[in-house]
């Protein structure tokens, strides 16, 4: 009886499921791994490489979106065309009167379309970066993506006053770059860190974008008045930042050795060798939870500065540049709560795991409700719970991911990031064009977030309601044979 019990004992949750669903595997089976002391310089050179990175993906927004799409119209002879603007005709009053009825819908067709392309070069990008990582490891395909980036800017600021299609092109190439970053990046953290510690480690590394986004509108705009307002210098200023990180990481990342190596094996198995673990409704809904997050988030790194600095009588809070940067690039940065939400999360039982993004998706639903009303009272309410939706969905998405698939090793976790980022970028996509689409036939900022965004939000709480585990029944009869004193059956 004892062999019988203890070999129920030693079975793995992952054999354990019912009509290709499976229970979450537990990071921490097996013996007790300590966090070695290399990998947080290894953690913190990936970071550096993700953050330069968005510094010049979101170099608009940070700007705003005002300032740069002016700057288009007196520099970009495609942009002036497209709007029919001709500065030469129209001074004083008649260029005020211009921009009053023509700046906000110039703004969501040039940020629109600018910001679009960098996901949808992500998509692309995100399954073949899982090749990389399987062919070359996940450092050198951080590496391509740094050289991929590098090359996609260099168009992109060749471009600024001369093509916007050209311009467009360059940012589509860098969201080719950013998918490599974005899948092998946590793929790097993942190898170092055991399970006990990898759910803040693997938090702390999506405080990537946070940080990027909070940085650029704090100090966006100051960098651009010390550079005589030159726009293309500003984004010389990003490629040079960026080939900096790339040279620092190649130097510092090294995959672990011996007894480094955490439950996630820095082996590469074959892609068909992992495809078992892809078997879950909880993965999958986590990938489409994730991509509703991105939805409804990427509207604030876009808009909030700039509805902050919108006149009141346009339906803004009429806040002075400095200001609209200061507390719109610190709000859209709050998902560097994240290590906190990691940590919460990590303290949290294997089955209890799902309630942390659950609870972020609620929050940021409540959010969307709120958003974009020119009331201080609404406003603080807005900001506390988009703090919260961070802090957990930001915090708790990608870690998941190698707690359900690390027995696939390094493949196994890029795979399931790729599926991530695809689901990120696919979310981000319609962010845009959801703009674009209400502020041309003249809706407030709030309107379009109760009309477009909401109600996907009510979706998203519903996927985050399926990342609940059931319990196989096989799983509830060895439970009640290996756990329980005899005449005295386990409760469920």
């Amino acid at each position: 009886m004892r062999s019988v019990l203890g070999s129920a004992r030693r079975k793995s949750p992952c054999q354990l499921f019912r009509k290709g669903e499976r229970k979450m595997a537990n990071p921490n089976e097996g013996a007790a791994h300590k966090t070695p002391a290399y990998a947080w310089p290894c953690l913190f050179a990936s970071l550096f490489i993700a953050v330069t990175l968005v510094w010049e993906w979101q170099w608009m927004p940070g700007v705003t979106g005002g300032t740069a799409t002016k700057w288009f119209l007196f520099n970009n002879p495609d942009i002036a065309g497209m709007f029919g603007f001709n500065p030469a005709e129209l001074q004083g009053e008649a260029l005020g009167a211009w921009f009053g009825e023509n700046l906000g819908r110039a703004i969501g067709v040039v940020m629109g379309n600018s910001m679009s392309w960098v996901p949808i070069g992500a998509i692309i990008m995100a399954f073949p970066t899982t090749f990389l990582v399987q062919k070359i490891g996940p450092k050198w395909a951080s590496v391509i993506g740094v050289c991929i980036a590098i090359v996609g800017a260099i168009i992109t600021t060749l471009c600024l006053t001369s093509s916007w299609t050209g311009y467009q092109v360059g940012r589509f190439i860098f969201g080719l770059a950013l998918a490599c970053t974005i899948v092998a990046g946590p793929t790097c953290v993942s190898i170092w860190f055991p399970g006990a510690t990898r759910g803040r480690a693997m938090a702390i590394w999506s405080t990537w974008a946070p940080i990027g986004i909070f940085t650029v509108n704090m100090w966006g705009g100051n960098v651009l008045d010390l550079l005589g307002g030159d726009i293309v210098m500003l984004n010389w200023l990003w490629i040079v930042l960026m080939a900096i990180a790339g040279v620092v990481f190649l130097i510092v990342f090294r995959e672990p050795r011996g007894d480094e190596v955490s439950e996630v094996s820095p082996e590469r198995k074959r892609l068909r060798d992992v495809l078992q673990f892809f078997k879950s409704r909880q993965l999958w809904s986590l990938i489409i939870l994730f991509a509703i997050f991105n939805y409804m988030n990427y509207a604030f790194s876009q808009y909030l500065k700039t509805w902050l600095a919108m006149d009141i009588s346009a339906g803004g809070m009429g806040w002075d540049a400095g200001m609209a940067g200061l507390i719109g690039g610190a709000l859209c940065a709050c998902g560097i709560l994240g290590p906190i939400g990691g940590w919460i999360m990590d303290k949290l039982s294997r089955d209890k795991k799902w309630i942390a993004p659950l609870l972020g998706i609620i929050s940021l639903t409540i959010c969307m409700v709120l958003s974009f009303k020119a009331n201080n009272a609404i406003f603080a309410l807005y900001a506390l719970f988009f703090c919260i939706g961070n802090m957990f969905l930001n915090g708790c998405c990608r870690p998941m991911v190698p707690t359900y698939v690390f027995k696939g090793g390094a493949t196994a976790v890029a795979f399931g990031l790729s599926f991530l980022t695809c689901g990120q970028y696919l979310g981000q996509i319609p962010t845009s064009y959801a703009f674009q689409y209400g502020t041309s036939v003249g809706m407030s900022y709030s309107d379009i977030m109760m009309y477009f965004f909401v109600p996907v939000g009510i979706v998203g709480i519903i996927f985050g309601l399926l990342m609940k585990p059931s319990k196989p029944k096989a799983e509830i009869a060895e439970g009640g044979a290996a756990g329980a004193p005899a005449g005295k059956p386990e409760e469920k």
